[in-house]
């Protein structure tokens, strides 16, 4: 607006309306929430043992600043831009590491990205988080000698080198009687990975036993390799999958057990 005062032109300027006032105030934050939004990376945490999901395991991703989060379920979810990510996976028990995993993961465009982690007895090269007893969950009572942490730690890696032993001769046990294999009872779910090559006909792709299980990608694999070692299947690579065989005569005498 312009307006002469004793022969000058002064301009008057029109003050903002409250409305906009406020849209100018929240455009900025506007702007920030839309570019802050990214790709879902979410999964379920496995131990290697038992297949089934690790309770209160605390999850990590390397994005700035880390993103950490304890899981009581066994299941978790981040939000992230794009970039190359590595989730790792911890399972304390008396302040003790007892499994431990990671994996690595490319983010390239908004959408779900499903990573699904088994986790091991760890490796005497991996480190452990800063201080577990900063997580916010129950932690058993420890007495915090160096000596027991040793110790504790010696135990540790005998036991689970004596069970992959154990697992990897198939845990078998020889009847005096007859001097003939006596086979354990299997888990439910390798029974059921064995009836599904069985009613199709002794063999089946890999990617068709995932579907009809239902199971994720990670746990199909376990599985297979548990049944390869125990001599019941045979995996087959064929172009960019696998077909798995059951091994009949194996299978019948397993069983006639359950």
């Amino acid at each position: 607006m312009k307006k002469f005062i004793n022969g000058c032109s002064v301009y008057f300027g029109v003050a903002p309306s409250p409305r906009l006032k406020l849209l100018i105030l929240f455009l900025p934050l506007l702007l920030l929430m839309g570019s802050a939004q990214g790709a879902v990376i979410h999964g379920v945490v496995y131990s290697w043992e038992t297949f089934e999901p690790v309770k209160k395991v605390i999850i990590t991703i390397n994005t700035t600043p880390e993103q950490r989060e304890v899981s009581e379920d066994g299941s978790y979810s981040f939000t992230v831009p794009d970039g190359v990510y590595v989730i790792k996976a911890y399972y304390y028990r008396q302040q003790s590491l007892i499994l431990y995993g990671e994996e690595m993961v490319s983010v390239k465009g908004e959408g779900d990205y499903i990573l699904d982690l088994v986790i091991f007895p760890p490796l005497a090269d991996i480190q452990f988080l800063e201080d577990p007893n900063t997580i916010d969950f129950a932690l058993e009572d420890s007495t915090g000698y160096k000596i027991q942490w040793i110790l504790g730690g010696v135990a540790i890696l005998i036991g689970a080198a004596v069970f992959l032993v154990l697992k990897i001769y198939g845990l078998k046990r020889h009847s005096k009687s007859t001097g003939r294999d006596i086979p354990l009872q299997l888990p439910e779910d390798l029974v059921e990975v064995l009836k599904i090559i069985e009613k199709e006909g002794g063999r089946i792709t890999q990617k068709d036993l995932r579907r009809k299980l239902g199971f994720s990608e990670a746990k199909v694999s376990l599985l297979i390799a548990d049944l390869e070692r125990r001599n019941l299947v045979e995996k087959v690579k064929k172009g960019r999958g696998n077909i798995i065989f059951l091994k009949k005569s194996s299978f019948e005498e397993k069983n006639n057990h359950l």
